[in-house]
């Protein structure tokens, strides 16, 4: 009997690769605390914000499509859902999206199949 191998070992390791990311996604987002609705800070350091990384924010004054997506993401995985919607109206998209990266990965790295969820879903 042989054993079943992915098609390609690129493909297994991008699978591992983003299993990782959404692993440090959900434990970053978990160790940060939002304390006011323009501010992320570590949990643990109060009064210490998080530096901001929009560029648009910092140089310009002005918000970017993006602008509140780690808030509206740290919320909800902190399970406060409506100031996950108030920072950004996308954030849970994206937080679900990180969620459901675990499922699809593991029955990809488990099944060792490219697409676990068939050629309709890649």
């Amino acid at each position: 009997m042989s054993q079943k191998s992915f098609a390609s070992p690129a493909r297994a390791k991008r699978h591992r690769s983003m299993l990782w990311v959404a692993v440090l996604v959900v434990a970053a987002a978990l160790v940060l605390k939002v304390p006011s609705p323009d501010r992320v800070e570590v949990a643990g350091f109060p009064g210490i914000p998080v530096p901001g990384l929009c560029l648009s924010k910092s140089v310009f004054g002005v918000d970017c499509p993006g602008c509140g997506l780690t808030r509206s993401l740290v919320c909800f995985f902190h399970g406060r859902f409506a100031a996950s919607w108030r920072a950004h109206r996308v954030g849970w998209i994206m937080a679900i999206a990180v969620l459901l990266q675990f499922p699809y990965r593991i029955a990809a790295l488990v099944r060792r199949e490219d697409d676990p969820l068939g050629k309709w879903i890649p």
